[in-house]
């Protein structure tokens, strides 16, 4: 019965990938949508335990963009800040990565940033996926692959100055939680 109630949940968490056949009547659906490999990820995959006290590694990786090498943070989120990375142009590339050996359950990558326009200052903050309510949380025994990944494209605005910052937010499959340290980046177009 709990597997029936999850399910559908589940399903409406989606990521959008359009590549990927629907999970089977018989196949329990990953919280990322039925995305088998999780995002490009390794097709390794875990049967989850029963129990899991570590939480799972979380790393994004921030590509600058002209040639730039990526900054590459991971979790736990440091005290001290690094300083912030220069855009080659009004665009967050970037990739947030989850690895787990017990399983993994979802990946999200946030862009938090604000935008200084003609004098206006304009927040923003983008997840993808969107945020959802209800708690990532896998059944013991389904099988999980131990990494997911999921790459993006956030368009800025062109002709602004815009500060933010970019981080994963990773969820095992038993639900313990970690958040990568933030690659904070600045572009200004002038």
């Amino acid at each position: 019965m709990r597997r029936l109630l999850v399910l559908p949940l589940v399903a409406l968490a989606g990521c959008g990938s359009s590549d990927a056949p629907p999970p089977s009547s018989r196949a329990v659906a990953v919280p990322d949508g039925g995305v088998r490999a999780g995002h490009g990820a390794p097709r390794a995959s875990v049967p989850v335990p029963e129990r899991d006290a570590s939480p799972p590694l979380a790393i994004v990786a921030l590509s600058p963009g002209g040639g730039a090498e990526p900054v590459v943070h991971r979790s736990p989120v440091r005290p001290r800040r690094a300083a912030p990375v220069t855009l080659a142009g009004p665009e967050v590339r970037a990739t947030a990565l989850i690895r787990d050996p017990e399983g993994t359950g979802r990946i999200r990558l946030t862009v938090k940033y604000v935008a200084e326009c003609a004098g206006t200052r304009r927040p923003r903050v983008i997840h993808r996926p969107p945020a959802q309510i209800e708690r990532i949380r896998l059944a013991p025994g389904v099988q999980a692959p131990v990494e997911r990944r999921r790459s993006e494209r956030i368009p800025l605005p062109a002709a602004c100055r815009v500060e933010g910052e970019a981080f994963a937010d990773a969820t095992n499959a038993l639900g313990l939680e970690s958040f990568s340290d933030p690659v904070r980046f600045v572009y200004d177009e002038g």
